[in-house]
């Protein structure tokens, strides 16, 4: 008998689906950050095919259950952790990310962190692979940028968005003419 997508054995599609234009890359990248901001491993572990692979920093996890204990683990020691996700280049179907975030750890220490990100997806649209490498530094609760008190207004989003470039995709492009002071 032939496989319908409402047979328990077939994975339903998760669009947008590879190949990616400028429209469904950005796509992708808004609800990887929103998904991540409202810290919801479940929803996060299901973007994922079920033997994806990951490289964070320098661990590896393979699979949606390694990914949720990873997550968990990753957000008991991040606290009011706060992300932005950045659309760097695409191509079929690939997509490179720059993000940055801020958290507190424990002892309420800031940190503010810099990567990138590589993701590869199936043909359904599931993330199978994701290379992250990423950067921090720890600073002061003053000098938090993108994760501010409720009652506060942002008064601008990022370094990031302040080096400009790439407007025809309608997203902001990062890193030109470095700037020390964000470190």
């Amino acid at each position: 008998r032939a496989l319908t997508m409402s047979d328990p054995e077939v994975t339903p599609p998760r669009p947008p689906l590879p190949p990616f234009d400028a429209e469904t890359a950005l796509a992708k990248v808004k609800a990887a950050e929103a998904a991540w901001n409202r810290k919801d491993v479940d929803a996060i572990a299901a973007s994922y095919s079920e033997d994806s692979e990951w490289r964070n920093r320098a661990e590896f996890c393979r699979g949606r259950e390694q990914v949720k204990d990873f997550l968990r683990r990753k957000w008991d020691k991040e606290l009011d952790y706060v992300l932005r996700k950045y659309l760097w280049a695409f191509h079929a179907n690939r997509i490179a990310v720059c993000f940055e975030y801020e958290y507190r750890d424990p002892e309420g220490q800031w940190f503010r962190a810099y990567g990138n990100e590589n993701w590869e997806f199936d043909a359904l649209g599931y993330m199978r692979k994701r290379i992250a490498s990423i950067n921090e530094a720890p600073i002061q609760e003053s000098e938090r940028r993108i994760s501010v008190p409720p009652e506060q207004e942002v008064t601008h989003n990022s370094w990031i968005t302040e080096q400009g470039l790439s407007e025809s995709l309608g997203v902001e492009f990062p890193l030109a003419a470095g700037h020390a002071a964000t470190y």
